[in-house]
């Protein structure tokens, strides 16, 4: 005789489905590879927002979704460390080879802008996910920050991993996704978290 309880059954087969739409929508909607971590397992140092702070890639204080605009950086570990689960994934583009800037640069704007339309499918599956992305946001071409204006799709805009202090090499690993597919590739990360 087992001891099941029924609501217990129902929560779970919602969560596993809830999963199994999140990994096709995914999968779905050009991105390459795709794998789930546990929320309390991915490894945040301050060492990476430090690195948005130094404006290594021009981007501090020029876009909504970028320090400092975006928040504190306890406030944003603190959403995600309340959450249970991440969907990992991964978009893997060709390149010319290791000092393609310029692709990279375009490749990484693609990948911005297939997060933002990722988001907003997400947030009708699971309106209390947070999805995030790689280096800047890049849905609009020039961010309203810019032009002092509110930005103009909060609901889509795209926060990245390293901003929310994601070591994303150990998130990488930690998915069993492949960090670098090879010198003539570029790969960015982002995460669903819920």
């Amino acid at each position: 005789m087992t001891n099941s309880d029924p609501n217990q059954t129902i929560e779970t087969m919602a969560t596993e489905l809830v999963a199994t739409e999140l990994n096709a929508l995914v999968l779905n909607n050009g991105f390459n590879e795709a794998a789930w971590v546990k929320a309390e397992e991915v490894t945040f140092r301050s060492f990476f927002r430090d690195l948005c702070e130094e404006n290594l890639c021009g981007h501090y204080d020029r876009n909504w979704r970028c320090p400092p605009q975006v928040g504190p950086l306890e406030d944003l570990m603190a959403n995600l460390k309340s959450k249970s689960q991440a969907l990992v994934f991964n978009h893997i583009s060709p390149v010319d080879g290791p000092g393609d800037m310029i692709g990279m640069e375009n490749w990484g704007k693609v990948f911005s802008r297939l997060v933002g339309k990722l988001t907003e499918k997400v947030h009708l599956l699971v309106p209390s996910a947070t999805v995030l992305g790689a280096g800047p946001c890049a849905i609009c071409s020039e961010c309203a920050l810019l032009t002092h204006e509110p930005c103009r799709f909060p609901a889509t805009a795209v926060t990245s991993l390293e901003a929310s202090g994601i070591d994303v090499g150990r998130l990488a690993k930690l998915s069993g996704l492949k960090y670098s597919s090879g010198p003539l590739t570029v790969t960015y990360f982002g995460a669903i978290f819920y």
